[in-house]
């Protein structure tokens, strides 16, 4: 059976014609219809289809953003169970990564860590006055105050008493972008921190007393033991105050100088990561490997907590407690070896 005549002057479209050797040899041609697969155009995507994808994940795909991660369209930011894209460290600690994640969600999740600080600075109040009424009946009269002490200090310990809950909310903060009211109270490892808590609490209770309150209660009993002579008290503050000041300096340095070796015990703690003993354990070797890497952490979180407070009168309070909090936790994340969030600390 022959073919249809193709139009041409050519055998089998074996020589050139109109039709070019298109790779269709003698096979019939058709004309041009009204199809629309037959139009100009047909097949090309309009532009606001792509507009979309390209403003979400950049001209190459995914390269701008992984799937379910910072950047992804499809998961809003603050969405219920959104998580970061974590990530681990190298276990060692980066300073101004930690401050400045504390900064930077103390603000993106202020409803959260702003209220809260308020709500806890008003709690704080409360406290105060309730041992304010204890302290008021107590005459001074040279001797130690014990009621006003032990009223005192029973406040601070109904105050250490939340801080389990509040250091477990810290590290969910660092895991997840998502954290918000509905987290405080989930999954606390309470029992090792608390316990790791007060005993650190009742170490620098026992130091307090024996250097601090002794020194202060001998130089407020000679004063009042020179009456209302003015010179005999002049004499007596001349006396004391210079001794009373340097014990002061002197507990403060120390404590500076210590607290590396023991600030990160509790974080092991409360982020389960360790029981009792196994977190004092691996708190102290934490430390003691970034020594000075804390040291200078605690030193720059303090001038920056002090300006903030002293700039503010006292208000700027509500921001650098929440931020001193959040930076603690992302810094013991990153000398734990992780996981924190991929865009907090320097990739190298």
């Amino acid at each position: 059976m022959s073919t249809p005549y193709n139009g041409g002057n050519n055998d089998h479209g074996n020589e050139p014609d109109g039709n070019g050797d298109d790779g269709f040899g003698d096979l019939p041609r058709y004309g041009a219809t009204n199809h629309p697969e037959d139009q100009p155009g047909y097949g090309k995507s309009e532009p606001n289809y792509s507009s979309g994808y390209d403003s979400a994940y950049g001209t190459n795909g995914y390269s701008g953003a992984q799937f379910g991660g910072p950047g992804y369209s499809g998961q809003p930011e603050n969405a219920a169970g959104y998580s970061n894209n974590l990530v681990q460290t190298n276990g060692q600690l980066q300073i101004f990564s930690a401050i400045g994640f504390g900064f930077k969600r103390t603000f993106s999740n202020g409803k959260l860590w702003l209220l809260g600080a308020l709500a806890f600075l008003a709690l704080s109040v409360v406290l105060g006055f309730i041992a304010g009424a204890f302290n008021a009946p107590v005459s001074t009269n040279g001797s130690m105050q014990i009621g006003a002490d032990i009223a005192s200090n029973i406040v601070g310990l109904l105050t250490l008493l939340l801080m389990p809950f509040l250091y477990r909310l810290a590290t969910h903060e660092v895991d997840t972008r998502a954290t918000g009211w509905s987290s405080i109270g989930k999954d606390v490892h309470y029992w090792p921190a608390i316990a790791i808590t007060v005993v650190l609490w009742l170490i620098s209770l026992v130091i307090t007393f024996l250097f601090i309150d002794q020194a202060f209660n001998d130089f407020i009993a000679q004063v009042e033991a020179a009456g209302t002579d003015e010179q005999a008290v002049i004499n007596a503050v001349n006396e004391n105050v210079g001794s009373l000041l340097g014990l002061s300096a002197l507990l403060i340095f120390g404590t500076l100088l210590l607290t590396p070796l023991y600030q990160l015990m509790v974080w092991y703690a409360a982020d389960g990561r360790a029981g009792f003993g196994q977190a004092i354990v691996q708190g102290f070797k934490a430390g003691a490997s970034n020594y000075l890497r804390l040291l200078g952490f605690n030193v720059v979180m303090g001038i920056i907590m002090f300006f903030i407070i002293m700039a503010t009168f006292g208000i700027g309070t509500i921001i650098a407690l929440p931020v001193y909090l959040l930076a603690q936790a992302h810094a013991y994340r990153q000398i734990a070896g992780g996981p924190v969030p991929d865009d907090s600390i320097v990739r190298r």
